[in-house]
C-alpha cells in the first residue's frame, strides 16, 4: 500500500481540502510523498516538492527536491505532517522559508502524539504552545482534527497574521 492509499480517508486531509476552496492562483504543496493535495482546490498552477521520488500527479509540475534548494513561491503553500521530524535547527529554517515564499500557508503536525509513537517523530508531543513556538507566530485558523483516536493539528496562515 501506498502513502496515501492508508491515508486518504482521514478526516485532517478533508478540512485541508475544504480551506483550500476559497483561494486560487498558485498551489505549492511540500513533503507530498503520493498524496493529491497539489490537485485540490480552484488553482491555475500547482508545484508539488517532496526530497524522496514521488509518482507524477496529472496538472501538477512535480520536483523531487530538497526544499531549502528550491526557488518557488506561491500563493498558498501547504505542508502537511513533517515539521515533526525536524529538529529545530533545520524545522525553523524551514518554516521561515515557507512563509517568505507565500501569502498563505496550511501546516499540520500530530497534536499530543506521545514521544516515541513514531520513529522519525522528534517533535512528539507537539500542543498549541510549543508548535506556535516552533514556527515562530500565531495562526489566522487553527482546528484539531480527530482520526482513529490521534489528533492533528492544522493551522493557516496569512502574512498579515505573523508575528
Amino acid at each position: 500500500m501506498s502513502y496515501w492509499s492508508d491515508r486518504q480517508h482521514l478526516n485532517y486531509y478533508a478540512t485541508v481540502k475544504q480551506w483550500l476552496e476559497p483561494f486560487s492562483g498558485t498551489l505549492l504543496d511540500i513533503g507530498c510523498a503520493d498524496t493529491p493535495v497539489a490537485q485540490w482546490g480552484n488553482f491555475e498552477k500547482r508545484y508539488a516538492v517532496n526530497d524522496l521520488p514521488f509518482p507524477p500527479l496529472d496538472g501538477v509540475e512535480c520536483l523531487q527536491a530538497d526544499w531549502m534548494k528550491c526557488d518557488l513561491t506561491a500563493d498558498v503553500i501547504t505542508c502537511l505532517q513533517v515539521l515533526e521530524h525536524f529538529k529545530p535547527s533545520v524545522l525553523i529554517p524551514f518554516v521561515d522559508k515557507i512563509f517568505s515564499s507565500c501569502e498563505t500557508a496550511i501546516i499540520s503536525v500530530p497534536y499530543m502524539w506521545p514521544a516515541g509513537l513514531c520513529r522519525g517523530h522528534v517533535q512528539d508531543p507537539i500542543d498549541v504552545r510549543k508548535f506556535i513556538d516552533l514556527v515562530g507566530r500565531c495562526p489566522a485558523k487553527l482546528d484539531i482534527v480527530e482520526d482513529n483516536n490521534y489528533y492533528r493539528l492544522i493551522a493557516l496562515f496569512k502574512k498579515a497574521s505573523s508575528g
